[in-house]
């Protein structure tokens, strides 16, 4: 009896091990893409959330997780060129409209309806069935019902446009901040005659990005478009070239003439980002433009660094930018749905597919999602309020590396921190940042949210976008260098001919294609000429 006991006993033990070798045996690997910010300290590859991430939903599911990092500011780019080659990670983001309509419309990515539907109701729900989702929906079959065809992210929040000036430097010149173009021009030429900023005095800074060359630049000659001129159609139609638009050559000459004038940054159009935090830190500038939250973003603080090195020193946010035909101050915005996220066909399983969708929804979770966002109490943050929002939120190099994250880069299902509730959000929203610059954080999201228009993008595919876009893009960037740096005597010449070739490359095809869109009903976004 004993005997048979213990190979009873035997037997269930070398079955239950049989189990768990064969239980091994059904682990999926599942790549997801991260952007990577270059943050000191921290490995996207191996960073606490995916150890998280990892035990919390990998292990339970037989599931390895493998984070792939992508340098932001390229990812369309990179993604663009292993699109469909069987190379791509299994989840891939991307702020590229153009290159997800392109690979919806190459049958490169999933329908997803099916997928969401049983895997993904908590996403669902997060996101929104008949407010965000429809973001993701295209009408390939052209039967009358879209098809879902990528996840757009949940942006909560649509500010994008922060000028910021330095209030000491007004204050020294006994000048209120400008309002206008004229009194900003003013505003420069006296702290660069005055040398506010030492021997390396630059009053005025913009980047030209190469992954969007005329981004930066827009927000300051959109205020010399003559919109009296300008039809909503025409708007939508050049979109992507307001170098093109009644009025905007006005602006360009107005950089040119500061650029002459050593009233702006000169190696603007050399997309060197250290050099510029490092003039925007060291107090040699006057103005810059970036989010409306930059200066005091606790893992980049400009704001504190200057202060450290310029005692007395301290960015305002300012309005000046106002387009005299409509009398507004423009900033564009984001609209409600931020990233896409999309499943690679050809890299990826329906097993992997399944799993993709299963990892999106489990992220969507609120304790799932608050510990992806927040972190480690005591170490990613000190307290909380009580309403169980963070506070004393550390920045990324005060904590260790083991500990360092970047919420919005991870938890990419939510371009911002989510907390439950729109009150509770932007409570949260200003709790991240060090208390004494909440009057002027305010300001700057008051600031960034007036007279503003939502960003256009259109449903389905914009072919000759696909076709030209990067070509026209390379030739805006040559467009900018060139018109800003030419000989004032010069100017209209190099002007002309540098859109002429922005228009060979494709633009023409893009502004035509745009306007059919429109006319189409396929255009989302407004019109900042509209009362």
């Amino acid at each position: 009896m004993k005997k048979t006991l213990a190979i009873l006993l035997t037997l269930a033990l070398l079955l239950g091990l049989t189990g768990t070798a064969l239980a091994d045996d059904d682990w999926i690997t599942l790549k997801v893409e991260a952007f990577d910010r270059d943050i000191p300290g921290f490995n996207v590859a191996d960073c606490m959330q995916l150890h998280y991430a990892q035990e919390h939903f990998g292990d339970p599911n037989h599931i390895k997780l493998e984070f792939v990092p992508v340098a932001r500011w390229t990812e369309g780019e990179k993604l663009g060129l292993v699109l469909g080659t069987g190379n791509e990670p299994n989840i891939c983001i991307t702020y590229d409209g153009g290159l997800v309509n392109k690979a919806i419309e190459d049958e490169e990515i999933y329908q997803l309806d099916e997928l969401l539907e049983e895997y993904g109701q908590n996403l669902i729900a997060f996101l929104g069935r008949d407010t965000l989702l429809p973001f993701g929906q295209v009408d390939t079959d052209e039967d009358g019902t879209p098809e879902q065809w990528f996840i757009p992210a949940r942006r909560l929040e649509v500010e994008n446009v922060g000028n910021f000036i330095r209030a000491d430097w007004l204050a020294a010149l006994n000048m209120e901040k400008p309002t206008d173009i004229e009194s900003f021009e003013a505003y420069l030429r006296a702290a660069k005659e005055a040398n506010l900023g030492g021997a390396q005095t630059i009053p005025m800074q913009f980047d030209l990005y190469e992954a969007n060359p005329l981004y930066n630049v827009n927000r300051f000659t959109d205020a010399f478009i003559d919109f009296s001129k300008v039809t909503e159609e025409d708007w939508f139609a050049y979109c992507r070239n307001h170098e093109m638009l009644p009025g905007a050559k006005e602006g360009y000459r107005w950089l040119n003439k500061l650029y002459h004038e050593g009233l702006l940054y000169e190696n603007f159009d050399l997309d060197d980002d250290a050099a510029s935090d490092t003039a925007l830190t060291q107090g040699y500038f006057g103005f810059f433009s970036m989010q409306p939250d930059q200066p005091w973003r606790p893992d980049k603080n400009y704001e504190v660094e200057l202060e450290n090195n310029v005692p007395g020193a301290s960015w305002t946010s300012v309005n000046c930018f106002k387009n005299a035909s409509l009398d507004k101050y423009l900033h564009d915005v984001y609209a409600a749905n931020g990233l896409s996220i999309i499943i690679p066909v050809k890299s990826t399983t329906k097993e992997q597919a399944i799993a993709a969708i299963k990892y999106l929804d489990w992220m969507s979770l609120p304790e799932n999602m608050f510990f992806m966002q927040n972190g480690v109490e005591g170490i990613n943050y000190l307290a909380v309020t009580e309403e169980g929002i963070p506070t004393e939120v550390q920045s990324a190099d005060a904590v260790p590396d083991e500990y360092k994250m970047h919420a919005g880069d991870i938890v990419f299902i939510s371009n911002g921190l989510y907390y439950g509730s729109d009150e509770r959000n932007a409570a949260g929203r200003a709790l991240k940042f060090d208390a004494k610059y909440t009057p002027e954080l305010i300001q700057s999201y008051i600031d960034a949210g007036t007279d503003a228009w939502t960003q256009i993008s259109f449903s389905g595919t914009i072919q000759a976008e696909n076709d030209f876009g990067s070509m026209v893009q390379s030739k805006q960037g040559a467009f900018l260098s060139k018109v800003i740096t030419c000989a004032p005597e010069d100017f209209d010449k190099v002007y002309d001919e540098a859109v002429d070739a922005i228009r060979k490359v494709g633009a023409d095809d893009m502004i035509e294609e745009f306007r059919e869109a429109y006319n189409e009903g396929r255009a989302r976004g407004t019109f900042p000429g509209n009362p």
